[in-house]
């Protein structure tokens, strides 16, 4: 819903609505309307959301995903894991034909894809699992290693998230890429990021 003076965004996925907006009365107007044609349940102020934890304050808004990686490592017996500081050995160049294919790459595929969900909030491992994505058909035992390391560094790393505050609409967006990076064939990894003021977006 829009008009000249207010905003309204409705996030629907499968049961799960999610209603923000520039004026708070046309929001609860709308829940009410929605609750008189379906059986809707208002939560109240967003505090959980499809995976994601919201923390409001005086200073702006903290969105992380402290349960959901929680979840995962305990999901794949890695809550024991030993924390790390970073989720890439910068060194480090994986290739589809080094080492030896995994057994199960089946668990290979399920964790990268819950990892993918993680850059929600954890934008700093997005480089890592990128990399990673690209030896689900045939991930392999560096590939494998390599992922364990992204979950080590989740979990020291378990409470961090974005921060976001305030700010004038002025978009800021930054490029990089590699040269001929990849060992396989020699192509270029570009990445970028894309700041709302402060406020890291993209």
């Amino acid at each position: 819903m829009h008009t000249a003076k207010i905003k309204i965004f409705v996030l629907i996925y499968v049961d799960d609505i999610l209603v923000i907006g520039s004026d708070a009365l046309a929001i609860s107007t709308l829940i009410h309307h929605l609750q008189s044609i379906f059986h809707v349940k208002d939560l109240g102020s967003l505090s959980y959301f499809l995976g994601v934890e919201v923390d409001r304050s005086f200073e702006g808004l903290h969105l992380r995903q402290t349960k959901y990686i929680c979840d995962i490592l305990d999901r794949f017996h890695m809550v024991g894991a030993k924390p790390l500081a970073s989720p890439i050995v910068a060194i480090t160049k994986l290739s589809s034909t080094e080492g030896e294919l995994i057994f199960d790459a089946s668990t290979y595929c399920q964790i990268i894809q819950a990892l993918e969900y993680c850059t929600i909030t954890h934008l700093d491992i997005s480089y890592a699992v990128n990399q990673l994505c690209q030896y689900m058909y045939q991930p392999r035992t560096p590939h494998w290693q390599a992922m364990k390391r992204v979950l080590h560094y989740l979990k020291s790393t378990v409470n961090h998230g974005l921060f976001y505050t305030p700010s004038l609409l002025q978009l800021h967006a930054y490029y990089d890429s590699d040269w001929a990076g990849n060992p396989d064939d020699k192509s270029s990894t570009s990445s970028y990021g894309v700041f709302l003021r402060r406020n890291l977006v993209s």
